[in-house]
């Protein structure tokens, strides 16, 4: 099932699927924002701006190498997790495979497979989206 594309928000709102092994599938109500290139290049760059600062000031503090190489490869990493978000989950709504209880997710990147755990059971279930409600593209 595709999800209409809101115009307004500029979200994709559908089904998918929380898969834990020996338990079967229980469908899920998501909505997905897909992110533009020039979004997800300005948080790089943004986030790679505020180390470039930071850079500099951690390595006044002795020892002085390894917290300028650090402050550095930290900038380096979060920009990359920025650069790499294709799809935000902005929100999830259905049960655990195994407990049949509510699924607690904060909204964030959308990793494949994107990890659902349960706080009841503490079960690590799965969340699979079909590739049409994500349009052409994969993650």
């Amino acid at each position: 099932m595709t999800g209409p594309l809101d115009e307004e928000k500029r979200t994709v709102t559908g089904e998918a699927k929380a898969l834990l092994f020996g338990f079967p599938p229980s469908r899920v109500e998501v909505r997905i924002r897909p992110r533009a290139p020039g979004w997800r290049a300005a948080r790089a760059a943004q986030m790679l701006g505020i180390f470039l600062v930071i850079t500099p000031i951690a390595a006044l503090v002795p020892p002085h190498a390894p917290w300028g190489i650090g402050a550095l490869i930290t900038g380096l990493l979060l920009a990359r997790k920025r650069w790499s978000e294709r799809f935000t989950l902005e929100w999830i709504a259905g049960l655990c495979p195994k407990c049949g209880e509510e699924f607690e997710v904060k909204p964030g990147r959308l990793k494949e497979p994107h990890p659902l755990s349960c706080d009841t059971c503490h079960h690590q279930s799965s969340l699979k989206i079909a590739p049409e409600l994500l349009g052409e593209t994969q993650l």
